[in-house]
């Protein structure tokens, strides 16, 4: 005669419940923390933008968010003076580049001319198709009028053409959204 215990069905679904209370009891936590630090976060990322707003149109005492339906525009937003006077636009585009999409914020004066170009951080080679968010390359857009700009007119950076392609795109998706909202 063997001496083995079947196990009974309590035993059998203890490990399971403890791992289902377990399961419940960290994503009910993972939820709240969630919904707490949320709210932070949001304010923290906004916060960066409006500092961002501000260094490419420093006598802008506020931004105000307009529509934009252009090919590759995220968003257009009017610097605004105490007085309410638009000083300034900018326009925040993106175009695919090599490591996925690079994204540019362009700064119009009042009149048109571009006043400063930002490259935000990107997912390019390091080392190399990272440089195209350099000043040395995006200034080369800054003192231009509000129109289209031919790649021959750029000097692309040796090595990360198709990254220097995608800012030289955005650019130009931020010109052509930059007529759409003027």
């Amino acid at each position: 005669m063997s001496n083995s215990k079947k196990p009974n069905a309590l035993e059998t679904v203890r490990p399971v419940l403890v791992l289902v209370v377990i399961c419940v009891v960290a994503g009910a936590l993972l939820g709240f923390v969630h919904s707490t630090t949320e709210p932070v976060a949001l304010a923290n990322a906004e916060a960066r933008s409006q500092q961002m707003y501000s260094e490419l149109i420093p006598e802008a005492v506020s931004f105000e968010q307009v529509d934009c339906t252009a090919e590759g525009c995220i968003s257009a937003l009017k610097g605004k003076d105490s007085s309410g006077s638009t000083v300034g636009t900018i326009i925040v585009s993106q175009a695919k580049g090599y490591g996925g999409y690079v994204q540019v914020l362009v700064a119009f004066d009042g009149q048109g001319t571009v006043r400063d170009v930002m490259a935000l951080p990107l997912d390019e080679t390091p080392g190399l198709g990272t440089r195209v968010a350099e000043d040395e390359h995006v200034n080369q857009y800054v003192g231009l009028p509000p129109k289209l700009v031919a790649e021959e007119e750029i000097n692309f950076i040796s090595g990360a053409t198709i990254s220097s392609r995608a800012v030289h795109e955005a650019f130009n998706y931020a010109v052509q959204a930059y007529e759409e909202v003027r």
